[in-house]
């Protein structure tokens, strides 16, 4: 496979992930650009800043629901702790965002906290993070910015020393003396602030380190229900076994488990509340669930300079394809589908009718593909699901394995943090 670098995975998403959030648009671009233009007046190193602007990118990701999104946007957040942690359990699986992880996973934490949570045991750009999210929050949306900067600056001046750090808002006021700290909150693209930083630090990804990428990134819609905690990763793990037993190359198999990992992120740009929805969806709502392959395309299209993503891309955006043209979002017809996508698709069905979901049990494997074969199968391939029906104990055990670990790590409680 061709080299690809961590800026050119994580970039991309960052940006696509922060301009199609259902929750929270823009926001994070937002509070990345205060922490840069912080950060720097701090003087912190260039591995440090960059930590400090990915964090900033990402530190929302654990928010859930709408509810928990109107909670970020008061003054005072009262719980913050399970998005917080939820950040963490994302991302902290990826060796390259270790650090990240336990930035975000402190990024409310206030200056006069308790002693028990000690300055020694919180990365110091959790505290730069706190304010620069605490600013975009003090800035109305619909009133010129340059018309705030006092009152903005004041309202920061009165939890500075008790919620928010004293040295993070003496730096603050130093970056800020100039409109254009200002100018860039409103109009800095997550391109042009990266493009800023140094990534001389950034390193070569091999394919392991892709794989553990997609995983972080399937989380960031799974982890929202635990009725989809395992969904990507069952799908992803089937996809990949099911493309053996087709004499797939090695190549091809870790590209059908990445793009299981990753053929759900525009879910990103779904209401939450419909994943969880305890019935079924009107066709109003389904007619909104519909747009989630075609987020998914544009989300990872933002790959687009890698050759090496290019199938897989093209594979995601079409797993709610039909062989007869009534799939969603393109209509394409069998011709335009090939057998890597379909094998995608039956993965989908399989993982998601052996799921749990708020209105019925996960199905055993046996009824689960009596369905598939009745429902769904004319419409994918008949041919192709002839193929994979002799494999359906070896599924059933993929599912399992899946289930388990995924509902192990959703649960686990965090320590030592």
């Amino acid at each position: 496979m061709e080299n690809l670098t961590l800026k050119q995975m994580a970039i991309p998403m960052i940006k696509a992930i922060d301009s199609f959030n259902y929750l929270l648009k823009s926001h994070h671009r937002r509070v990345a650009v205060a922490a840069y233009y912080i950060g720097k007046e701090l003087q912190l190193d260039q591995d440090e800043l960059l930590r400090l602007v990915i964090s900033a990118g990402l530190h929302d990701i654990g928010a859930l629901s709408v509810h928990e999104k109107n909670s970020l946007v008061k003054e005072d957040v009262s719980d913050p702790d399970p998005h917080c942690i939820m950040g963490y359990r994302m991302l902290s699986s990826f060796s390259a965002f270790k650090e990240v992880s336990r930035i975000i996973r402190h990024h409310h934490v206030k200056f006069n906290a308790s002693p028990e949570n000690a300055e020694t045991d919180i990365p110091f750009q959790s505290h730069i993070l706190h304010f620069a999210d605490r600013l975009d929050i003090y800035i109305s949306k619909d009133e010129f910015i340059l018309n705030q900067k006092q009152a903005v600056t004041e309202k920061l001046r009165q939890r500075a020393g008790n919620t928010l750090h004293p040295e993070v808002f003496e730096a603050f006021l130093k970056a800020s003396k100039g409109d254009i700290f200002w100018i860039e909150i409103n109009n800095l693209s997550i391109d042009k602030l990266f493009s800023k930083l140094d990534f001389t630090l950034d390193y070569q990804l091999k394919t392991e380190n892709i794989v553990e990428f997609a995983i972080t990134i399937s989380r960031i819609i799974d982890f929202r229900s635990r009725f989809t905690a395992a969904h990507s990763y069952t799908v992803g793990n089937i996809a990949m076994e099911l493309g053996k037993d087709f004499g797939l190359s090695d190549e091809k198999c870790i590209k059908l488990l990445i793009a299981g990992l990753l053929h759900d992120i525009g879910k990103i740009g779904i209401d939450p509340g419909l994943i969880e929805k305890n019935g079924k969806l009107t066709e109003n709502e389904f007619n909104l669930i519909k747009l989630h392959p075609y987020y998914t395309g544009q989300i990872l299209g933002e790959l687009h300079s890698s050759e090496w993503f290019r199938e897989i891309i093209h594979w995601v955006e079409r797993h709610h394809e039909k062989n007869n043209g009534t799939g969603y979002p393109y209509a394409l017809n069998d011709d335009q589908l090939d057998l890597e996508g379909k094998l995608l698709s039956f993965s989908d069905v399989i993982a998601a009718l052996t799921e749990e979901r708020p209105y019925r049990s996960g199905q055993p494997i046996n009824l689960a593909m009596t369905i598939i074969e009745e429902q769904l199968a004319p419409y994918i391939s008949l041919e192709i699901f002839e193929k994979i029906a002799p494999h359906k104990t070896e599924i059933a055990n993929i599912v399992k394995q899946c289930q388990q670990q995924m509902s192990r790590e959703y649960s686990l409680p965090i320590q030592n943090i």
